[in-house]
């Protein structure tokens, strides 16, 4: 009888646990992608991304190389490349006139990643999208959890000092709706499944595909093997 229990006991702990592995797998296969659980370096032929006036570019225009970002304001890793390696890939490759930055959003956090977009929109048509860029990620919250909330997005915008007039003109009509939605369908063509998804482009048009937050030495490798054609 003893035996009999023990089994029962054995057989019920496996049930269990396979259960549990199998709910945490589907809540797993449900969330966003986790793009720094999945980073990746992909040389790739050249491919049809180029800058459109509507994009915000930092650095020279000049610039041999170009980095494209893929980012949402919300996401996370996005955050933590931004307060880790940004500053590194400006300083050695931008504000060397090596490359230059091209940021596109990509909203799949929600409603409120396409607010932000649109916001930062609104204050690059008074020559502070850059700005208004690096105060989100600087004060970034928990996806949908208020933080990037329209009203919260105006008062970045006072902080700035910003035309509050003007900017509540953009910002509030439907002028950058088309500008997301191209944006995202862009990324979509090209294979972005997550952010922040880079692709850095050389002189020649050939580009390396960068998944992840990654550091600043891979993008450093990326950007000299491109200049060597």
């Amino acid at each position: 009888m003893q035996n009999k229990r023990s089994g029962r006991k054995v057989l019920y702990l496996v049930f269990s646990v396979a259960v549990i592995a199998i709910v945490g797998a589907g809540i797993y296969l449900s969330s966003p992608k986790n793009t720094e659980a999945s980073s990746s370096t992909t040389s790739l032929p050249s491919i049809n991304l180029t800058i459109s006036p509507l994009n915000p570019v930092l650095g020279s225009k000049d610039a041999p190389i170009t980095i494209f970002e893929f980012g949402d304001f919300q996401c996370p890793s996005c955050g933590y490349w931004f307060k880790t390696q940004e500053k590194q890939v400006v300083k050695n490759l931008i504000d060397t006139g090596k490359a230059k930055f091209v940021w596109i959003d990509f909203d799949f956090y929600g409603p409120d990643s396409t607010s932000a977009s649109e916001a930062a929109y609104a204050a690059g048509e008074q020559g502070k999208f850059w700005e208004f860029h690096d105060l989100l990620y600087s004060n970034q919250g928990a996806p949908n959890d208020g933080w990037a909330s329209r009203e919260n997005l105006a008062k970045f915008a006072q902080r700035l000092g910003l035309n509050m007039t003007k900017f509540n003109q953009d910002f509030n009509g439907d002028k950058y709706r088309q500008l997301v939605k191209s944006n995202f369908d862009l990324g979509g063509k090209l294979g972005v499944e997550g952010t922040p998804t880079f692709f850095v482009v050389g002189p020649n048009g050939k580009s390396v595909k960068i998944v992840g937050s990654q550091p600043y030495e891979v993008f450093e490798k990326a950007a000299n093997s491109l200049l060597r054609g």
